[in-house]
């Protein structure tokens, strides 16, 4: 229901076009989850719904070249 209302009312958008962006930290982070998984550790990437794991995880492969 929540979704036809958003429809109703010009509400939603795509998400094709979102950007996204690379700060110092955020380098920093890849660098570190990188390292942790070439060692074979375990890591856990948590967070609210929304915060961007999906996105982060699928940037690593990228990274690692």
């Amino acid at each position: 229901m929540l979704t036809e209302v958003q429809q109703f009312f010009g509400l939603v958008k795509e998400f094709r076009r979102a950007g996204y962006y690379e700060t110092e930290h955020l380098r920093r982070l890849f660098t570190e989850i990188s390292a942790a998984i070439r060692m074979g550790k375990l890591i856990a990437i948590t967070g609210v719904v929304g915060c961007g794991k999906t996105v982060t995880m699928r940037r690593l492969p990228k990274n690692w070249v």
